[in-house]
């Protein structure tokens, strides 16, 4: 069994100091939703990293927004990600409800070695509290 990075929470692990996540599929899930959640300036170590998602919830149902977020996550994904071959973005929008702030988000991506498509989704209500773990 190959190892990958530790799971999140940390808990203390069998084998290992931590839990480890077992499947790359799982740590590069961990990876985009830490990349799409952390706001610009939120790493202190690194103040460029992060998309910064939530700062859109508000913003107009206009797909030039739903075109800057995509171009925003690209650019995040390129720099932070680079072994991921990124397929499509899709910026959704409650439209049915136009009360809606709902907003989500689908990538389609492949990793080196693997030409399976892999799905990352991840759904954003304001009404609801956004688990991390």
């Amino acid at each position: 069994m190959s190892l990958f990075g530790p799971k999140w929470p940390l808990k203390k692990g069998n084998e290992d100091a931590y839990e480890m996540y077992d499947d790359i599929k799982d740590q590069i899930s961990f990876y985009l939703k830490c990349l799409i959640l952390t706001s610009p300036g939120e790493n202190i170590s690194d103040p460029n990293y992060g998309v910064g998602l939530r700062r859109f919830l508000f913003e107009p149902n206009l797909l030039a927004i739903r075109d800057s977020i995509a171009n925003e996550i690209s650019r995040q994904i390129r720099t932070y990600l680079p072994y991921l071959f990124i397929e499509d973005i899709e910026i959704g929008n409650d439209e049915s409800d136009l009360d809606s702030n709902k907003m989500s988000l689908r990538i389609v991506y492949s990793i080196p070695d693997d030409a399976t498509q892999q799905v990352f989704d991840l759904d954003l209500n304001p009404d609801t509290t956004i688990g991390f773990y």
